[in-house]
């Protein structure tokens, strides 16, 4: 089955905008500081509250990464074919995550 290139592309340049924006959206969130408060709880909160923000920007950033490589992987006319055994990435993953870089046999491997 051919893959759909104009539509998985289509498909991650719109994951790409949204991660971005969510980014943007999350730097704006972000507190002024930790330790203004005139109670500890509250100071526990800013903490736990800049953890998840710090980790969720993590995520974030990641999954651009991956996205933004699977764009490169089209203009380059790698996309769709596993980064290491070469083979190609079935059409239903690349459905289910367009920016998959490994077929899934490759991915199990590497998850064990």
């Amino acid at each position: 089955m051919a893959i759909p290139f104009d539509r998985l592309r289509r498909a991650l340049e719109e994951e790409q905008i949204r991660l971005r924006e969510e980014l943007a959206r999350l730097d704006a969130r972000a507190p002024e500081g930790i330790g203004y408060h005139d109670h500890m709880a509250d100071d526990a909160t800013d903490v736990m509250d800049q953890a998840t923000r710090t980790a969720l920007r993590r995520h974030l950033e990641l999954r651009l990464r991956e996205v933004e490589a699977a764009l490169r992987r089209m203009e380059e006319g790698t996309y769709g074919i596993c980064e290491i055994c070469g083979r190609p990435i079935d059409v239903a993953r690349l459905k289910a995550l367009p920016f998959a870089a490994l077929c899934l046999e490759c991915q199990s491997r590497r998850e064990r």
